[in-house]
């Protein structure tokens, strides 16, 4: 139905899928607009009692518009003061945010996007720092307290792989270091867990990752499992996903992913961002800072997600969907 196809086209951007490692929805977009404030506290609210958390996230085109839009409805649920919404669109508006974070008297910033993380880490006011709506990982938190990454958890795609898979007992993934080894260790953390064996190989670049996956398609058996992170520098669209996608159902292998955008070229299955819960959890987070700071920036992977399947991959493998297509918030092909 055109309806359904048109909501699948807008739940891909929302979900920010098949962007690649390290990108964001603001990356490679350029900003038209000056920078925009717009905050939801009524316009007699004083300064006195103005907003104490503020987001800041880039201004865009649409459908991502919508996404940070999302994302802010979830923050503004959560926190009981006013929340100011200032929307980057000029790259000279960082004195302008700094003012602004002034008057409202904000105690902790919210940034999305890789801009708004540069921008709330960069202000000279040292202000505390969630970032979210961005790929991080422990070794680039950029200067936050605290980043949500988009990526999603490891443990909650292999408790799906277990229930839509449950004969699959070894997971095969090819990932960069160390950009990635984080993932790694939660991944395998879980498979133990669940007792599924992880077999981990690394690369350095897409040609090893090229070779790494040739060896995972002459070792892998029927319904082993192949897991492809947001990692890009192992995964490209143009030749090692078209090559692993034939070869995982040439060979019934199952295939999952924690990009959206794979499962509709024919991945079994993928989580993906629920934005509205991502903004609840981020203002969770915010305001725990205001409370207590210090530390090491701790980066954490997405819990609050929304799951895809391919209903032909599904067939192709044998695995039965009919009682479990309501735990789906998309399914593919569209029809």
């Amino acid at each position: 139905m055109v309806w359904r196809a048109r909501f699948c086209r807008l739940a891909l951007a929302l979900g920010l899928a098949g962007m690649g490692a390290g990108a964001s929805a603001d990356d490679g977009v350029e900003a038209r607009e000056p920078l925009q404030l717009a905050s939801r506290a009524p316009a007699a609210v004083s300064v006195a009692a103005a907003a104490h958390v503020a987001v800041i996230y880039p201004k865009l085109d649409e459908p991502f518009g919508t996404v940070f839009r999302q994302i802010v409805s979830g923050i503004e649920s959560v926190v009981e003061h006013p929340v100011v919404s200032i929307a980057l669109g000029g790259s000279d508006a960082v004195d302008t945010v700094e003012a602004t974070l002034r008057e409202q008297g904000t105690r902790v910033v919210i940034a999305l996007g890789r801009h708004g993380l540069e921008v709330a880490t960069s202000l000279a006011d040292r202000l505390p720092v969630v970032g979210g709506a961005v790929l991080a990982s422990p070794v680039d938190a950029s200067g936050a307290d605290a980043v949500v990454s988009l990526t999603p958890d490891p443990d909650l795609l292999f408790r799906r792989l277990a229930v839509l898979s449950p004969h699959t007992r070894r997971v095969f993934v090819v990932h960069s270091r160390p950009q990635s080894d984080w993932l790694i260790t939660l991944a395998r953390r879980s498979a133990d867990g669940l007792g599924i064996e992880l077999v981990a190989a690394p690369a350095d670049d897409r040609r090893a990752a090229l070779l790494a996956f040739q060896e995972i398609m002459r070792e892998a058996r029927p319904m082993d499992a192949i897991w492809l992170p947001q990692d890009a520098l192992v995964v490209d669209r143009d030749v090692i996903l078209p090559y692993v996608l034939q070869q995982a159902w040439d060979r019934s292998l199952v295939l999952f992913s924690s990009t959206l955008g794979h499962v509709q070229r024919g991945a079994l299955f993928a989580l993906y961002p629920d934005n509205r819960r991502m903004g609840e959890r981020l203002a969770s987070s915010a305001l725990s800072l205001t409370e207590r700071r210090g530390g090491v920036a701790r980066v954490e992977p997405l819990r609050e997600l929304l799951a895809a399947v391919n209903v032909r991959t599904a067939g192709h493998l044998g695995l039965a969907l009919d009682d479990r297509l309501g735990d789906y918030a998309l399914t593919f092909p569209v029809r």
